[in-house]
């Protein structure tokens, strides 16, 4: 019972921004259909971007670009098993995240924030091996989203978090 009342408290002052689902819907199907596709078509993006680099390669062998991307387009899809499985899990979460928002659902804010601080250190270790505007930008989205999520009050979040959780026992 208190759990329920605990609830019904938390949908009373809850709130959403249309534009943190409509980015966390967008992200997450783009992610769930890249994922998709490298399945279904990884083979013949691979050929593809073969004949494409030694295209590129025949004309210039110093290209830059096609230098760099030899070294790095190989081991993806060398390993494409594993970032198969991972752009199809966060795609997947960040839709159900979203959806969860849309209906204004407790589970979809702690599915986000939580998937957000999961993935933030990745972001920020990102940023500062490489830096760039867009990596900085792409952390900075991020963690205004956390703020924004827990009404700028992340430990007042946790602390619902750890009441709810008690209150089920």
């Amino acid at each position: 019972m208190r759990a329920k009342k605990l609830e019904q408290k938390i949908e009373q002052e809850f709130h959403v921004s249309w534009y943190i689902v409509a980015y966390k819907l967008i992200f997450g199907l783009a992610e769930l259909l890249t994922g998709i596709g490298i399945v279904f078509f990884g083979s013949q993006i691979f050929r593809l971007y073969t004949r494409l680099v030694s295209q590129e390669l025949s004309e210039d062998p110093h290209d830059l670009l096609a230098r760099l991307s030899e070294r790095i387009v190989p081991h993806l899809f060398t390993h494409h098993t594993y970032l198969v499985m991972y752009l199809i899990l966060l795609g997947t979460v960040k839709i159900a995240g979203a959806i969860g928002l849309m209906y204004k659902k407790n589970w979809g804010v702690d599915l986000l924030v939580g998937l957000s601080i999961i993935l933030l250190p990745f972001q920020l270790a990102s940023f500062f091996s490489h830096p760039n505007v867009f990596d900085a930008g792409y952390a900075v989205l991020g963690i205004f989203i956390i703020f924004y999520l827990t009404e700028f009050r992340p430990h007042a979040w946790i602390s619902r978090l750890l009441l709810y959780r008690r209150a089920k026992k």
